[in-house]
């Protein structure tokens, strides 16, 4: 078996289309044996800038997946897509709708798309999404788009996936009062308005442009139409901007290093969603916090958080934002210390382990 999954990882590893759907459809059926090829991959990971597309159905989003995808390539980049289309209720497979919605017929060796299935999964997204876009990621791809299922504000996994995260917003979703409800919309870091060629597209943007300043972070807002190509171009520069300027520095780069790292960013992020959830306020409008680069010195592994007040804020909820982080980690099997706390200055800074390294080295 070793010898096998040394040989597939390798033909992934040469960017071989056969073995790349091999390794998928591994993901799929064998998450185990699928971990053991991305364990021999380790030193190719982290290249790729992995785009999330998500929005309520109807919104257009394998259309305006498909769009991009020719349009990237135009621009000479290397394009993966997953598609995560509903299960079937026969068969438990993907019902590829997407697929041919996005378009099969692009026969480009710098091009691959693979429709998986929910198969109940709930967030939007299989649980064996993140292994198949690691796999595209070492098979060479400059970007991995993923399309979810879109059923909703439950779509939050994309947000630990992807390091940029379109929300399609067709027009005629509804006014002010319901954009804000629609908290999905939170996750954007670029917000898309399709079918710009329609009079509800402006109202939709309009509508959008007066409620984005009560978002945590206002993402930009691009109306683009499938049908004529308006602002496609320009979305498209806008999102491979983002390739050097997303958290893809902070949370991808040290992945090949560190995959355990890596592992702690993931569960640093599902606890800044917990956090979200749990406080009687909302921690990000008064506070900012940071991820910083371990000492590298340090004999422990672990991740190191800064909690700083902004402005407009209240140093009073350092106190309830450590408790809860600790007792959500404590859920999580994570230790997090508070190594440093200045409710003067209005800062703190955390140690995010997992509970079998708490034990640090006498000094």
């Amino acid at each position: 078996m070793s010898l096998l999954l040394d040989d597939l990882a390798e033909r992934v590893a040469a960017g071989e289309r056969p073995a790349l759907a091999r390794a998928l459809s591994l993901a799929e059926r064998d998450s185990a044996s699928a971990a053991g090829v991305l364990s021999r991959l380790a030193g190719r990971l982290g290249r790729a800038h992995v785009i999330g597309v998500t929005g309520p159905p109807g919104a257009g989003k394998s259309t305006l997946v498909g769009v991009m995808l020719r349009r990237f390539l135009q621009m000479g980049q290397r394009v993966a897509v997953l598609a995560v289309d509903p299960s079937s209720p026969v068969t438990g497979g993907a019902l590829l709708g997407d697929r041919f919605r996005i378009g099969e017929s692009v026969a480009d060796d710098s091009s691959f798309i693979r429709s998986t299935a929910t198969r109940g999964s709930l967030g939007g997204l299989t649980d064996a999404a993140r292994q198949m876009v690691e796999l595209m990621d070492a098979a060479g791809f400059d970007l991995v788009m993923v399309e979810t299922v879109g059923t909703g504000q439950s779509e939050v996994d994309i947000a630990r996936l992807a390091d940029s995260v379109l929300v399609v917003f067709p027009p005629g979703l509804g006014d002010e009062l319901q954009a804000i409800k629609a908290g999905i919309l939170e996750l954007a870091d670029v917000l898309v308005v399709t079918k710009s060629d329609t009079a509800g597209a402006k109202l939709a943007s309009q509508a959008l442009q007066t409620v984005a300043p009560l978002w945590r972070n206002a993402p930009p807002i691009h109306q683009v139409s499938a049908l004529t190509g308006e602002g496609i171009a320009v979305l498209a520069d806008a999102i491979l901007a983002r390739v050097q300027t997303s958290r893809q520095a902070a949370r991808r780069g040290d992945l090949a290093a560190e995959p355990a790292r890596s592992s702690l960013v993931d569960a640093f992020q599902k606890l800044r969603l917990e956090l979200d959830a749990r406080l009687p306020f909302d921690p990000a409008a008064g506070l900012s916090m940071q991820l910083l680069a371990p000492e590298t010195d340090s004999q422990a592994l672990g991740l190191h958080v800064m909690v700083s007040v902004r402005p407009d804020g209240n140093s009073f909820q350092l106190g309830a934002v450590a408790g809860a982080l600790i007792v959500l980690a404590a859920g999580m099997k994570l230790s997090c210390i508070v190594e440093d706390m200045d409710v003067t200055a209005g800062s703190m800074q955390l140690l995010l382990e997992r509970t079998a390294s708490v034990a640090r080295p006498a000094t």
